[in-house]
């Protein structure tokens, strides 16, 4: 290309961009050169190292996300190795047991896509752990080999059946629908990705690994830097996704302010401008920062509705005793008649109702993609009218029913007489 005169190729400007990057955030080099330095002030600072996430700078990332008691995402500890394998696995996970005292992974759950290196790190150092795969990825390689929008969904209802019964009633719709997409779950261990076999007491009914996708999002950019630059950044991401400034403005009045956003909290009146406190009665994530920053206890603003003194009242009241109708005492007043039937017009109707917003028809799944399987053969390709192996039974039956029609023929003349002798 020409620019103010002068030819510039497309490689030059690629190694003047290269260079100016070296000069601006180091070369990957440098960054290893330095990095025992890092990695010895960031050990004084935390010991977490976690979870999973696969990234492209020199090697893999990976990254441990959980789930803080509000259901959003809270991330634990990260970590760059040279190749996603059981090695490098284990030696994750054993970090990740001393910082979090994990012991055997008891009362624990854990959630992957199942690599292979994974899956035996775990059976070796978590044999108690709720080891759970990610539905989302096995219903991605379902539909792969069995196309069309209602796999899809009994795939969504047999991840989400919270009891074997339920689990087994669309397990066998599937098995009807198509075999080999049975066989596939099954080959995937139904113990790992339903919940009707999820370890009760965990307090999480989560089916897909979703937070991990949503950070994949986020460190784009970070992940195409060196591995120093990347790591600061994500430190700094982490900071300031876990912090919240406080800035006080009067009595019980404070400006909570995070890394895009602020919301005005005022702690006597019981609001915040998000108005989820107003809302659920029982605060949102910004009072609770205030509170912690002022060292107060949580519970004394939350409303009186969610005390126990509250729960109490609701069933201070008792239905009151009554005999059985042998016991009834007499009156002398004249007995009531029952209220005068109004017939209308029509055959009485017993259904309810359905308002005109409900859908009151059938929903018609499109067949397109689908493979057709023959109900006889059990082969694909073709239905069972164009079956191969009914069609000489057909032409049997055929033949048959052209037989019977002769026959009558010959002899439904309605003549009584005998046949004549020649």
């Amino acid at each position: 290309m020409t620019k103010f005169g002068i030819q510039v190729s497309m490689s030059q400007c690629r190694r003047a961009k290269k260079y100016a990057l070296n000069l601006v955030e180091g070369s990957l080099v440098e960054h290893y050169g330095v990095k025992q330095g890092w990695t010895e002030c960031c050990r004084r600072i935390i010991e977490l190292d976690g979870c999973f996430l696969k990234g492209v700078c020199e090697g893999e990332l990976f990254c441990v996300i959980g789930r803080d008691v509000n259901g959003k995402i809270y991330h634990i500890a990260w970590a760059v190795v040279s190749v996603e394998i059981k090695q490098n696995w284990k030696w994750f996970l054993e970090l990740l047991i001393d910082d979090l005292n994990l012991n055997l992974g008891n009362g624990f759950s854990l959630m992957s896509d199942q690599h292979k290196g994974l899956i035996e790190a775990v059976k070796e150092l978590f044999p108690y752990v709720d080891h759970r795969q990610c539905a989302r990825h096995i219903c991605q390689n379902l539909q792969k080999r069995s196309t069309g929008a209602i796999y899809h969904t009994l795939f969504r209802r047999a991840s989400k059946a919270t009891t074997e019964h339920a689990l087994k009633v669309v397990m066998k719709e599937i098995k009807t629908l198509n075999p080999y997409a049975h066989q596939y779950l099954i080959e995937k261990d139904p113990k790992t990705w339903p919940r009707a076999f999820f370890q009760a007491g965990r307090c999480c009914d989560a089916v897909e690994n979703g937070f991990s996708e949503s950070f994949y999002d986020v460190i784009v950019d970070a992940r195409k830097k060196p591995i120093i630059t990347m790591l600061e950044e994500l430190r700094l991401y982490m900071m300031d996704k876990m912090h919240y400034q406080v800035l006080p403005s009067g009595l019980n009045q404070f400006e909570l302010r995070g890394a895009t956003d602020a919301y005005e909290v005022d702690l006597e009146r019981k609001t915040c401008s998000c108005r989820l406190w107003q809302l659920n009665g029982y605060g949102c994530a910004h009072y609770v920062a205030i509170i912690s920053y002022l060292n107060r206890d949580v519970e004394a603003y939350v409303d009186n509705m969610f005390s126990t003194t509250t729960f109490k009242k609701a069933y201070n009241y008792k239905i009151s005793l009554m005999n059985g109708s042998d016991m009834w005492l007499e009156t002398n007043y004249t007995p009531p008649l029952p209220p005068i039937s109004r017939r209308t017009l029509g055959m009485p109707t017993t259904n309810r109702k359905k308002a005109t917003t409900e859908n009151t028809g059938t929903h018609m799944v499109s067949k397109a993609g689908k493979k057709i399987r023959c109900s006889i053969c059990k082969e694909i390709g073709h239905n069972k009218t164009t079956c191969p192996q009914r069609r000489p039974q057909k032409l049997n039956v055929k033949k048959q029913k052209k037989q019977k029609v002769c026959v009558k023929q010959n002899t439904g003349q309605g003549s009584t007489s005998e046949p004549q002798q020649h």
